[in-house]
């Protein structure tokens, strides 16, 4: 019993010395890495950052500022740092000593303080590297200034011509500039960083106006001085010229030109003042405006050549149009007494005369204005393309209409021809009939007889009124050949059936007296024949023959149309 105890006690020692020796390896891990990043510290030492700050002439808050930063890292290093290694070589003694498990605490709180300073560290090595780059900016801005101060003076100098009355301003906002600049200096020999930042940003952001002045003034003033005057010269003696030879604009041209000049005046003032963006803004409306009326004394001058060009050539056309037009409605109204118009023909030629009447009286306006009126040539030579188009439209229309009307006679007597031929042609049908002696004809085929016989003589009435309807004539002339060709298949079917039912009928006389199928037949066909019924006449008694005598009736039938063929 004794032993078992003697050897748990044995086996738990062992498990304690092994976990002691995990633990004291792990702390002693953490505590050499806290140790690591103390020493990195102390390392990257900013002595002679802070020593060199010390030698720069600061003053105001940049000087209270640079002495805060001093104490804070003289602390850090000789207080903080210093306690930290302190602590850490009692953790070492700890975990050497087998007081593993008392030293995690002193590492996690160790581990926390050396965070912190190197956060501190690390924030003071910021605002010492920005220090250290404002002063250097500082230092080229210095130069950077002086450059573009000794180049301006030397624009001023050189080029004040290309300036004009912008120079005095230009001079007074450069002496300004460098006021400024010698304040800029003066703060800054004293040592005040964040106020010579102030500075130094209305200094830079008024050398930028002043350069771009510098850079925008001359080709605006080159506009005002030079260009300006001397278009504003030619376009005002052009106008004069033409106001002398009555030329008229579209817009009010006097008016675009007070307003231009009086741009002008205000551009004068703008640049005395160098108000760029109002220069510029000014400089582009009197570009624009000048555009404007230099393309207006173009535009009247090459219409006014144009107009007159063309003046002769659209007299020509007009007259021709009105003798046209005149011939057209001589002949619709001669027409109008014979023939009916479908397609409102008169009415579409007094509309083109309407037209036409509109368009002489603009002609005859111009010709016959003041010698004094003044003239927008633009404006009537754009009313002169567009009655050329009309012109063109009517001559198209008229003859259009003459073609429609112009065939009314010809078509009239090829109708009269047609109704002549119709005519004929229902008394030759007639006399093919007669010439059968036939008992008698279907009511159907009479009927249809009297139908077209009656279209004919309609034709013929219409035709013989005062006023014939050609359209009429036509759409009746083609239904009564449409119907006149069906009477003549009727006719010849009547001739045929009625022909060859009784050479048949003739034919079954060979066969009656030993068939009574066939005499039986034979009477039924002549019973039919009677009644006029030629066509079922002819289909009983065919029937029957080919039934006792085959192909009877195809050598009959054959018979009777090369006795037809021949005879025609």
């Amino acid at each position: 019993m004794m032993m078992a105890i003697l050897m748990t006690i044995v086996a738990l020692a062992v498990v304690l010395y092994a976990a002691a020796m995990v633990f004291k390896r792990r702390y002693k891990m953490r505590a050499e890495e806290v140790r690591n990043q103390v020493e990195s510290i102390e390392k990257a030492s900013l002595d002679a950052d802070f020593a060199k700050l010390s030698r720069m002439t600061l003053s105001g808050d940049s000087l209270t500022e640079v002495e805060n930063m001093d104490k804070s890292y003289h602390y850090l290093m000789n207080r903080r740092l210093p306690e930290i290694i302190e602590e850490l070589d009692e953790i070492d003694e700890q975990i050497e000593g087998y007081h593993v498990f008392l030293s995690k605490t002193g590492i996690e709180t160790t581990r926390k303080k050396t965070m912190d300073a190197i956060s501190q560290y690390r924030e003071l090595a910021a605002k010492v590297s920005r220090i250290k780059k404002q002063a250097e900016s500082h230092q080229e801005a210095v130069k950077e200034l002086k450059d573009k101060y000794q180049r301006i003076r030397k624009i001023l100098l050189t080029k004040n011509f290309s300036y004009g009355q912008s120079i005095d301003a230009l001079e007074s906002s450069m002496q300004n500039l460098e006021n400024l600049f010698e304040d800029y200096m003066k703060v800054l020999e004293k040592g005040d960083l964040k106020k010579t930042d102030e500075i130094l940003s209305e200094l830079r952001q008024k050398t930028r106006v002043l350069e771009t002045a510098l850079d925008k003034i001359p080709p605006i003033y080159k506009n005002y001085k030079n260009v300006y005057p001397e278009q504003m010269t030619e376009i005002k003696e052009a106008v004069r010229k033409m106001k002398e030879e009555r030329y008229e604009f579209e817009f009010d041209f006097e008016k675009v030109i007070s307003e231009t000049d009086d741009q002008i005046k205000r551009l004068d003032e703008g640049l005395a003042k160098i108000e760029v963006e109002n220069c510029e803004l000014l400089d582009n409306k009197i570009y624009e405006n000048i555009e404007k009326l230099y393309d207006a004394i173009e535009k009247e001058y090459n219409a006014k050549l144009r107009f007159d060009k063309r003046l002769s050539y659209f007299k020509d056309f007009m007259e021709h149009a009105r003798k046209q037009e005149q011939e057209l409605l001589i002949e619709l109204d001669r027409l109008s007494m014979n023939y009916v118009f479908n397609h409102n023909e008169p009415e579409n030629a007094h509309s083109l005369d309407d037209t036409l009447k509109r368009i002489e009286k603009w002609y005859q306006g111009y010709e016959n204005r003041d010698e004094e009126m003044s003239i927008c040539y633009s404006e009537y030579y754009s009313r002169m393309l567009e009655n050329l188009q009309n012109l063109a439209n009517i001559e198209k229309r008229q003859k259009e209409i003459f073609d429609s009307v112009a065939s009314f006679f010809k078509d009239e007597q090829d109708a009269k021809r047609a109704i002549q031929n119709f005519d004929a042609e229902m008394h030759r049908l007639k006399r093919s009939i007669d010439n059968l002696n036939l008992p008698g004809l279907s009511n159907e085929y009479q009927q249809y007889f009297l139908k077209v016989s009656t279209e004919v003589v309609d034709l013929a009435n219409d035709l013989g009124k005062i006023q014939v309807d050609m359209d009429q004539i036509e759409h009746d002339l083609i239904n009564t050949q449409s119907d006149l060709d069906v009477l003549e298949k009727k006719t010849q079917e009547i001739i045929d059936a009625s022909t060859l039912a009784q050479e048949c009928i003739q034919y079954a006389n060979r066969y009656r007296g030993e068939s009574e199928e066939v005499a039986n037949a034979q009477k039924e066909a002549i019973s039919l024949f009677e009644k006029c019924d030629y066509i079922k006449s002819l289909d009983t008694i065919a029937h029957i023959l080919e039934k006792v005598d085959e192909n009877s009736y195809r050598r009959i039938e054959a018979s009777y149309k090369k006795k037809s063929k021949y005879q025609s």
